[in-house]
């Protein structure tokens, strides 16, 4: 179903967890996957677009002044020059430009829907507006959807002006990136051929019979009469286009190697050609370069260089490195689109880089991730999240605004075109304390979280796949990308058992009982670990899908989907001695699918959350009471597909994490 989300405006609000929640949370935890991010022209502003929605930062304050656009992925994002427009594009809408200061809507462009990402610019001027297609993946008809479109705006652009509305007046075969020269004259984009191609009946562009994997020609426009001015070298895969500031020169980026070429006049009646200026070559680290030139017509650069795992902005002309950022970074969301503030994403904040000034400014903008196995602590104060590459963070649910603490002791492994550690479960023992297992393509790790050294370290012969921990039976397991399990006892280090499992298209897994007395494998196969041997029960033809562990060891709960292709109608508690269902919940009728994407069963027992795969954006979280009822005590609805659940020990609490990249925390108390 649809969610009718209204904009709203929150400075009177300091705190932004509790902004624009759906009806049942009570706080949300970081603020969603980032996908793009860019500065006012005058600074003081900073649009980041997110799986979450459009924040919207004060620079000077660091604090962020509204949500917009709740529920939409937001895939791109532009001021106008002036800075009171803001553009923003999602996957599958339109294109809405928006009042800045009053937050209203005062224009919405169709795009095609089979298009993705975007990218959005205005026009020096305030002329003319461009939108440039990314889709570079064939449909089923084997054709390519990739255009640029220019749209001319209004001198009044006003809300619900039926006149002075953006027109659209050119259509080109292009794509990703754009520029727009100084006096808004001229367009020039990445196109896959350099040359015009034909339009199909439906007024978009198409390319028959190939991939678009590359565009590495750059052509250029003369807006005022659609004309064709040149076509030129970009390299194999055109990354960023510049124009100087005083018009003379234009810049083109092939990821490390930059070509600046002299921009002739246009008092001619025929085009001239263009002649090659300059050529720039960087550092060749399969890193990720962005130019743009500074408004004394300096040609800059960033740089992320992926075996490093560093970020640097460098000065061209000077052949000088201006700012190197100490940290992990990533080739996250890089604006430095006006050339005098550069914005950027680390791992768990936002930072803003004035030349000439010492201190970064820090934004306190923690960014979503993708969300694995949650866990609260013992006292209900702290949650405990997994990310498989950036390691495990530990919220404090008291103060839902804070930053996360992230526990990653080995980092990015230096000289490593790999994944390096990858961060699987946290298991919290009686006696409060946290264990992290990690591993990476020879070994496997356990931890205690906060510790710089693990307390074991054990090697195998292929890839760790997933590993967890057995506090109560003190043994650490994992298994391999082949299906191969490991056993240790870290009392006294030495090899417990091994066997394999049936191997499944999905990655492996493994999970202990609560008291370590079995391990289950995403098959469905039992592992008696105490009798040291597998348990001829279920293999990956039954179609069981393995949900949770009971509190009773020789029970667990699972679905039957796999065998009925979605169709199973119940969530089962099923003996795994006895080969018998001890007793179900029906899935609600309007699942649809049935197929369950997440689910959590809490400490006690007796309450069930779990969450169906939809195959939309909108997403449900359904929680029974076993014990009475065949029918949900409570259903939440989010604009989210949810991935993973977890109940507080008191069971007052639920989190759950989804595809936007921010966790939710809900209230039960009403319910239980």
């Amino acid at each position: 179903m649809k969610k009718n989300i209204s904009l709203q405006f929150d400075y009177d609000s300091t705190d932004s967890s509790t902004w624009h929640l759906p009806e049942g949370a009570i706080a949300r935890l970081g603020k969603g996957n980032s996908v793009t991010m860019t500065l006012s022209p005058n600074g003081t502003l900073l649009a980041i677009g997110s799986y979450l929605g459009l924040w919207l930062y004060d620079v000077t304050k660091r604090t962020p002044l509204s949500l917009w656009e709740v529920g939409t992925q937001i895939s791109a994002v532009a001021f106008s020059a002036c800075g009171e427009w803001i553009a923003t594009s999602s996957w599958g809408g339109p294109i809405k430009i928006w009042d800045v200061e009053s937050g209203n809507c005062l224009a919405e462009l169709p795009r095609d829907e089979s298009g993705g990402n975007s990218e959005l610019i205005f026009s020096p001027n305030r002329e003319w507006f461009a939108v440039g297609g990314t889709n570079r993946s064939s449909n089923p008809e084997k054709k390519l959807y990739c255009s640029v479109e220019v749209w001319r705006l209004p001198e009044n652009l006003q809300e619900d002006a039926t006149s002075n509305r953006p027109t659209r007046e050119l259509l080109y075969v292009g794509t990703n990136p754009l520029a727009f020269s100084p006096d808004g004259s001229l367009l020039a984009f990445a196109s896959p051929d350099g040359a015009p191609e034909p339009f199909n009946t439906n007024g978009y562009p198409v390319i028959d019979g190939r991939w678009l994997l590359d565009a590495g020609q750059v052509v250029v426009y003369e807006l005022a009469t659609g004309k064709h001015l040149t076509t030129l070298d970009g390299g194999k895969d055109v990354s960023s286009i510049s124009f100087s500031p005083c018009g003379k020169f234009m810049a083109i980026c092939d990821n490390g190697i930059t070509k600046v070429w002299k921009v002739p006049a246009l008092s001619s009646a025929e085009p001239q050609p263009w002649h090659l200026h300059k050529v720039y070559q960087e550092v060749e680290d399969k890193g990720y370069h962005n130019i743009s030139y500074a408004p004394e017509n300096r040609l800059l650069s960033t740089v992320y260089a992926y075996k490093d795992d560093a970020f640097s902005m460098h000065d061209l002309d000077n052949n000088e490195i201006l700012y190197q950022h100490p940290e992990e970074t990533g080739p996250y969301n890089i604006d430095y689109s006006h050339g005098t503030r550069l914005a950027f994403e680390s791992e768990n904040d936002v930072h803003i880089w004035i030349e000439g000034e010492d201190q970064l400014i820090s934004l306190g903008h923690t960014a979503g991730f993708f969300v694995g196995p949650q866990q609260f602590s013992l006292d209900g104060k702290a949650l405990i999240t997994t990310d498989r590459h950036d390691g495990i963070f530990s919220w404090d649910i008291t103060h839902s605004n804070d930053p996360p603490h992230i526990f990653k002791p080995l980092g990015m492994k230096p000289d490593s075109d790999g994944w390096g550690e990858r961060y699987f479960c946290v298991e919290v023992s009686s006696e409060g304390k946290h264990f992290v297992t990690s591993g990476d393509e020879s070994s496997v790790r356990l931890w205690e979280l906060g510790a710089d050294t693990p307390i074991a370290s054990f090697s195998i012969q292929a890839e760790v796949s997933d590993a967890v921990f057995s506090s109560t039976a003190n043994l650490l397991a994992c298994i391999d990308e082949n299906g191969k399990v490991y056993i240790w006892d870290i009392a006294t280090g030495e090899i417990y058992d091994t066997y394999t499992t049936e191997k499944t298209h999905n990655s492996p897994y493994i999970e202990f009982s609560q008291d370590g007395t079995y391990l289950i494998s995403r098959s469905g196969q039992i592992y008696d670990v105490v009798q040291r041997k597998p348990l001829d029960r279920y293999s990956s033809e039954d179609g069981i899908q393995f949900l949770a562990f009971s509190p009773n060891s020789s029970q667990i709960w699972c679905d039957w989907s796999g065998a009925g292709w979605g169709n199973y109608d119940s969530i089962d508690l099923w003996d795994i001695l006895q080969d018998e269902k001890v007793s179900e919940i029906p899935k609600p009728n309007w699942w649809k699918p049935k197929y369950i994407e997440a689910f959590a069963l809490s400490t006690c027992g007796q309450y069930v959350a779990c969450s169906p795969d939809t195959w939309t954006r909108d997403g449900y979280i359904c929680i029974w009471d076993i014990r009475n009822g065949d029918e949900p005590i409570v259903t939440f609805e989010l604009t989210e597909s949810i991935s993973s659940l977890a109940f507080s020990l008191d069971n007052t609490l639920l989190a759950s994490a989804g595809t936007s990249g921010a966790i939710l925390l809900w209230d039960l108390t009403p319910y239980l």
